[in-house]
């Protein structure tokens, strides 16, 4: 847009063209544009994500420590947790989106201890040595089938048998039979899943040492059945099997 030409007329002498020019359109111009990006600057969130918020969540049934793994896969990449035990609580920080994803798995976590029951069975297994072979289980068919399936054992006899029961985060300590014992802890059912922690079975025969055979943290589905076999190796002709299926609810009362 070209300038304006002001013209000026002095008192009592001719008009006379000044030299000089006032760019008055452009200058409006300019300003009102200035202002359009200040306020386009001013309504875009900051550079990250959003704002970011403090939210502290104190648990009233489970335990604080525990729930940091539920969490930190929930973070946006500026959140942050922080676990204070003395209070059973986390604080976290993070934007509000994020802290809305956050809470309803928390609450969802943070419930009334719930009944289980594990269904444990100690199970040796062998190959048949004689030809033709002999086949015998006092398993479950399907059980026994599977087994077969996956690891070319003939026969299998239950050493030891038994259904446990307890609630979550409880201790468990169970002696399994003359000869083993059992002992974990109950996680949180998260899901249709729970940790059994510090799972160990042991074995004494009589007049002999105990000897450690397992100890493992592990996950276990409801209504799923987990096989964990114990060999020298795979080629060994005897295993001895630990077969667990974790229920929901109590043993049934005859």
């Amino acid at each position: 847009m070209p300038a304006l030409s002001v013209f000026a007329a002095p008192p009592g002498g001719p008009g006379r063209l000044l030299n000089r020019s006032v760019p008055v359109r452009r200058s409006a111009a300019s300003f009102l544009l200035i202002l359009a990006l200040a306020s386009a600057l001013a309504a875009q969130p900051p550079a990250g994500g959003g704002e970011i918020v403090l939210r502290a969540y104190t648990l009233k049934y489970q335990s604080a420590s525990e729930a940091v793994t539920l969490v930190y896969p929930l973070l946006s990449p500026k959140g942050t947790v922080e676990l204070q035990p003395s209070g059973n609580t986390l604080v976290i920080r993070d934007t509000v989106e994020a802290i809305r994803k956050i809470m309803p798995v928390l609450r969802g976590y943070d419930h009334a201890p719930r009944p289980l029951r594990l269904e444990i069975s100690v199970v040796r297994a062998s190959r048949s040595a004689v030809s033709p072979q002999v086949q015998h289980s006092d398993l479950p068919e399907g059980l026994t089938k599977q087994l077969r399936d996956l690891l070319g054992y003939d026969n299998f006899d239950t050493q030891a048998a038994a259904q446990l029961s307890g609630v979550e985060g409880q201790r468990v300590i169970y002696e399994l039979g003359p000869e083993y014992r059992v002992s974990f802890r109950f996680g949180t059912l998260d899901g249709q899943r729970v940790k059994l922690q510090s799972f160990r079975i042991s074995r004494q025969p009589e007049g002999k040492m105990e000897s450690n055979l397992l100890q493992m943290n592990l996950t276990l589905w409801l209504d799923q059945t987990m096989n964990l076999g114990l060999a020298k190796s795979e080629a060994s002709r005897e295993a001895l099997m630990v077969v667990l299926t974790l229920r929901g609810g109590e043993v049934a009362r005859k």
